[in-house]
Formats: C-alpha cells, sequence, structure tokens
C-alpha cells in the first residue's frame, strides 16, 4: 500500500504525503475494491512497468500479483499471466466458423461441380472448376480483410467481429440452394468477404495477451482448425446427398431431394448464428480507446463523478486564484510549475490536491479522494488517445512487419494447396491416378485426424516452442509439407500398382497425417506469433493483422487454383508420370525453408526470458492490464 502512495507521491510533486496516506487509512475491503479495480488500474499505477524518472520498486513478494502477471521468488522475471478464458473462449467460437465454412464442401465440392453441368461430364476437368469455386472464399477474404482490420482500429473489435458468422448464416443458406455455377462463385465469394474480418478475432488474442502467456493463446490455434476440420467434413461427407444416404428418412423430403447439398450447409449456418449469439451476449470490447470510453462511462455510475465535477467547478475560480500562494506556503521547496491553476480544460490531479489541503479538513479529503484520483485517469487516458493515430499501409512496410507476413503467407500457400489435394487424390479413381475412396471415406478420415490431433497444440506445442524456440518450432513444421506432398504420390503410386486402395494403402494414411498434418500445425502456431511480435505499436495491431490477413488469404487464393490446375494438367498430359504436381510444391517447400533464417526471435528457449524487441517489449504493461 505504501507503495502505491509513493507512485502517487512522485507522479504528483506538490501532493502532501499525508494527504494520500490518509486516503488508505481505514478502507474498507469493499472501497478497496473498487479503488484497485476502476481507478487504480486505468490509472496504470498497478501495471508492472511505468516510465518513471527514478529506478522501479524492487520485485513484490513471492505470490504477489501486478496487473496480470504474477512474481516468481526464484526469477526477476514475471511468471505466466492468468488467461481470460471466457473471452478467449468466445473469440474461438468466432474463429471455428472459418474451417467450418471452408471445409464443409470438401467431401461433396466434386460432385456439387458436377451436377450443375460446367463440366460437359469429363471429371477430368472437373479439378478446374472446383479450385475456382475453393479459391473464391479466399480471394474475397483477401480483399476485405484489409478494410476489416482499419475498421475495427476505428470503431472497435466487437461490432466488427460480430458481422462475420452473421453474414455466414446466410450466404451459407444461399450457397447449398444454387443450382447454377454461378451462383456458387457468388454465394462462395459472399462467404469469404464476412469471414475477411476474421482477423479482428487475432487483433483480440493479442490484445488479451501479454509477452508471457502468449505462446499458449496462440498454440491453441491449430486446434482450432483441426476441430473445424473434424466437423466440416463430417457435415458435408455425413450429410450430403441425404436422398442416398437416408433414403427412408430425411430422403423424403422433397426441398433435400432438388437440393442434396443444402442439409450440410444449414447446419453450418446454424452454428454460425449459435456463435453469434454467444458473442453478442458475451464478448467484450479489448480496443483501447473503445475501452476508454467504456471506462469513463463505468467510472460514473460507480462514483457520481459528474455532480461532485460541478461542486468542483465552483470553487475552482477561486482557488486556482490562491494556487501559487497556497503552494509556496505549504511546500516552500516544491518545484515552480508552470502555468499552474491558470487555463486548464478540467482540474487536474496537481489543482484539486493543492485546492484540498488549503480549504479542506481531512474528514472531506474522504468524499473528494474519488474525483482527485478518477479526474487524473481522464486527462491521462485522454492525452494518450488523442496522441495515437491510425497505422497506415506505408507504415507497415517495414522488414519487421513484412518478412513474418512472408513466412506465414507461404505457409498458407502450402497448407492450402495441401488441403484441397487430399480429397482430390482421394476421390479420383485409380485409374486417372488417385485412391478411388468416396466422399463419405473422406469425410470420416478427416473427421478422425482433427479428433486425434486436438491434444497436440494444447500439451505439445507452447511446450516445445519455449524448448526449442518458435523460429525452430517453425522450421519443423514448414519441413513437414515434403513430407505430405511426397505421401500423396507415394500412396497414388501403390493404389495404381494393385488397382486399388489396398491394405498397405489404408495403413500409411495415419503415418501421412501424423508426420505432415500433426507436425504442420505447429508453423501455424508459430506464424501468428512473429506477426504481432513486429507490429510497429499497439495502434497498428489490428492493421498489422488485417495486412497479414490479407496476404494470407491471397495465398490462400492461389494455392487451391494452383494445386487444382497443376493436378488436372498433371493427369491430361500426362506429365512427370501424372505427379508433376506433386513434384513442384515440394520444390516449393524446400525453398519456403529458408525463410527462417529472416525471423526475428519473438519467443526465446528460456521460459523465464522475455522478448527483446517487438510489441510486448515497447507497449507489455499495457496489454497485461487488457480487460478479462
Amino acid at each position: 500500500m505504501h507503495q502505491l502512495t509513493d507512485r502517487i507521491i512522485r507522479r504528483n510533486n506538490i501532493v502532501d504525503a499525508n494527504v494520500c496516506r490518509y486516503i488508505w487509512r481505514g478502507a474498507t475491503p469493499e472501497y478497496y475494491f473498487r479503488l484497485q479495480n476502476h481507478i487504480l488500474k486505468p490509472l496504470g499505477l498497478l501495471q508492472r512497468q511505468r516510465n518513471i524518472p527514478h529506478p522501479p520498486p524492487p520485485p513484490p513478494s513471492p505470490g504477489h500479483t501486478v496487473g496480470m502477471a504474477s512474481y516468481d521468488s526464484s526469477s526477476q522475471f514475471p511468471s505466466q499471466s492468468p488467461l481470460p478464458k471466457l473471452q478467449i473462449a468466445i473469440v474461438f467460437l468466432i474463429q471455428l466458423t472459418e474451417p467450418l465454412a471452408a471445409t464443409v464442401i470438401y467431401p461433396f465440392v466434386n460432385p456439387f461441380v458436377n451436377s450443375t453441368g460446367i463440366t460437359g461430364g469429363n471429371e477430368k476437368k472437373t479439378g478446374y472448376y472446383a479450385g475456382i469455386i475453393e479459391s473464391a472464399f479466399f480471394l474475397a477474404e483477401c480483399f476485405t480483410v484489409m478494410l476489416w482490420g482499419m475498421a475495427s482500429d476505428r470503431f472497435g473489435r466487437r461490432p466488427i467481429l460480430l458481422l462475420g458468422p452473421l453474414g455466414l448464416f446466410i450466404a451459407t443458406l444461399c450457397f447449398g440452394l444454387s443450382t447454377q455455377y454461378r451462383e456458387l462463385i457468388i454465394f462462395r465469394s459472399i462467404q469469404g468477404a464476412f469471414n475477411g474480418n476474421i482477423g479482428v478475432s487475432k487483433t483480440i488474442l493479442a490484445e488479451l495477451s501479454d509477452s508471457t502467456n502468449i505462446a499458449q493463446i496462440f498454440s491453441l490455434a491449430p486446434m482450432i482448425w483441426c476441430i473445424g476440420v473434424i466437423m466440416g467434413p463430417s457435415i458435408g461427407g455425413v450429410l450430403a446427398d441425404p436422398e442416398k444416404q437416408f433414403p427412408s428418412t430425411l430422403g423424403k423430403i422433397s426441398l433435400l431431394r432438388d437440393h442434396p447439398f443444402f442439409l450440410p450447409c444449414a447446419v453450418v449456418a446454424f452454428f454460425a448464428l449459435i456463435f453469434f449469439l454467444i458473442a453478442l451476449i458475451g464478448l467484450k470490447e479489448t480496443h483501447h480507446v473503445q475501452r476508454h470510453i467504456e471506462t469513463k462511462i463505468s467510472h460514473k455510475r460507480v462514483f457520481n463523478f459528474e455532480p461532485r465535477r460541478q461542486k468542483q467547478k465552483s470553487a475552482d475560480t477561486d482557488a486556482s486564484r490562491q494556487s501559487t500562494d497556497t503552494t509556496t506556503r505549504l511546500y516552500p521547496n516544491a518545484p515552480v510549475i508552470p502555468n499552474y491553476g491558470t487555463i486548464q480544460k478540467r482540474p487536474s490531479t496537481s489543482t484539486l490536491c493543492s485546492t484540498v489541503s488549503s480549504t479542506s479538513t481531512l474528514e472531506d479529503l474522504e468524499s473528494d479522494q474519488e474525483t482527485v484520483l478518477a479526474s487524473d485517469s481522464e486527462d491521462e487516458e485522454d492525452s494518450k488517445v488523442d496522441a495515437e493515430t491510425p497505422a497506415t499501409l506505408k507504415s507497415l512496410l517495414i522488414p519487421e512487419v513484412l518478412f513474418p507476413i512472408a513466412n506465414y503467407s507461404l505457409i498458407a500457400l502450402l497448407d492450402s494447396s495441401y488441403t484441397v489435394l487430399i480429397p482430390l487424390t482421394y476421390t479420383t479413381s485409380v485409374a486417372a491416378g488417385g485412391l478411388g475412396l468416396t466422399p463419405f471415406h473422406v469425410g470420416i478420415i478427416l473427421s478422425v485426424w482433427g479428433a486425434a490431433n486436438i491434444p497436440f497444440p494444447i500439451f505439445c506445442i507452447p511446450r516445445l516452442i519455449n524448448r526449442f524456440g518458435a523460429r525452430t518450432i517453425n522450421f519443423v513444421g514448414v519441413c513437414s509439407f515434403l513430407v505430405g506432398f511426397g505421401s500423396l504420390w507415394g500412396l497414388s503410386v501403390l493404389a495404381g500398382a494393385v488397382g486399388y486402395a489396398n491394405w498397405l494403402v489404408w495403413a500409411l494414411i495415419p503415418l501421412q497425417f501424423l508426420l505432415s498434418n500433426t507436425v504442420g500445425s505447429m508453423a501455424y502456431a508459430t506464424a501468428q506469433i512473429f506477426v504481432i511480435n513486429g507490429a510497429p505499436s499497439k495502434s497498428a495491431l489490428g492493421a498489422t493483422n488485417g495486412f497479414c490477413q490479407a496476404s494470407k488469404t491471397m495465398a490462400r487464393t492461389i494455392g487451391p487454383v494452383l494445386a487444382t490446375s497443376l493436378f488436372s494438367l498433371s493427369k491430361e498430359h500426362d506429365l512427370c508420370g501424372g505427379y508433376l504436381v506433386y513434384t513442384l510444391f515440394m520444390l516449393i517447400t524446400f525453398v519456403s525453408r529458408r525463410q527462417k533464417c529472416l525471423l526475428t526471435p519473438a519467443m526465446w528457449p528460456d521460459n523465464a526470458a522475455l522478448p527483446t524487441s517487438g510489441l510486448f517489449t515497447k507497449d507489455s504493461s499495457e496489454l497485461a492490464a487488457a480487460p478479462t
């Protein structure tokens, strides 16, 4: 308590020490709780780092908590801060809409395209048109994601994020009801446009984290994708064409007979609506400007500042006339403050405290202490908000931002290409160079892999990052795509040798997913850490994530078109035995692994070490103080 009092004294040079110590005397636990959470925390007095012109006080005693970071007596660095679990869970639910909407069509996209008649019955042309549909989603997302990010910097994270699942709900229903190929393209693009605000969710996660728990939070991102990969292909593979799958029940509904692929789209749309309602009720604003406005409103409700401010204005005119004499009389050694007590937008802490010291008794201080602390909080926060300007695209064109985004984009290119090649290779007939599996088999395989992969990002990836560092884990994750593309090649050769997918092919499929998909999820978990650490400032965090999301979605737009086109081209012209597509992507993966050398380490092998550069070193204390 005395340390907090001393900070107030050092911050306001003319405040009487006895006055400040009286504030704490006899305070009830209820009042202390209000003071700590509604006044001291917005003031920054509970934060771990302060820009003060003298050495900071020594670390608190073991188990003591400052802000969100708790200190361990065995180390001078803070241990891992507690996670705001409810807010993170809501954000992850919003993120779940992306893999659901993106992957639900994978098991039935080929027959859906053929049902429109665009291919003319030629199976080898299906890859071209299916790739366009899959890429339209990410192309529309690419054109809108930067706009969503900048809008979140201006209007707040919460309203922008809520628009995503609501738009997906409508667009996904319309996609399932489409009967022509151009309708598929239009509504798939609308899905991607509303999904473009998914980058805002990553900005929220960054604002809810600090340097001690960012690895744990973003290592869970692959888990969300795995859950989406479980649910999306399962819904698409099991519920597609219910007239054949469930002829005695769902197959009797005329709507589902006329639109055989509407049911899985309707289920995904229902999930998007549920996630929207949950976020509408429980999601809180994390943007520092909007949070400042909400904090001021909260202060007025809790402490009823407006009457006190009006009361204080009536006495401030007379008090300001005597401020210089009062200060000199009570504090002869206090420094002279220029223009003190003259023209101010509203009373500062110095003015109020000098007035209180000269005109009030100790009993009056108890009623005025709330106004003293909160008025200075508003002055300080207003100056911070006014000083910050939104980031521009030009300010993001620096190596600290571009190299991590380039790394993330290459990973997205490889992952999206590999993701669309799996169902395309599996469902293509053996004679055409595939495995000859059905959409139902593909849905089951992807679902089982997703369920088995959930524990890995939760329990393994954070420990691996803390043990080996983010750059090493990123490098291993990128190299795993070599195994993925090579395994598709090998499985096709084995199936073609015997004429069908025998037991050996089925036995190697789990090994393929283990060495490629599971290990490859580490690349995504670490790539986002580098992007956040490279943000120029906290005010540019939304724009940085928007820029990253735009680049990533552009890569995801190119990936499916490139992969499916090369697949069809390889099969039609028998290039490299029909396996040219796998050879080219293995070469791209080999080149992409060199991107690791350009990355700045954002996490260190030592769990106690903190980053020496990046966003969290510039403003880690403010991020740590984000509301839970």
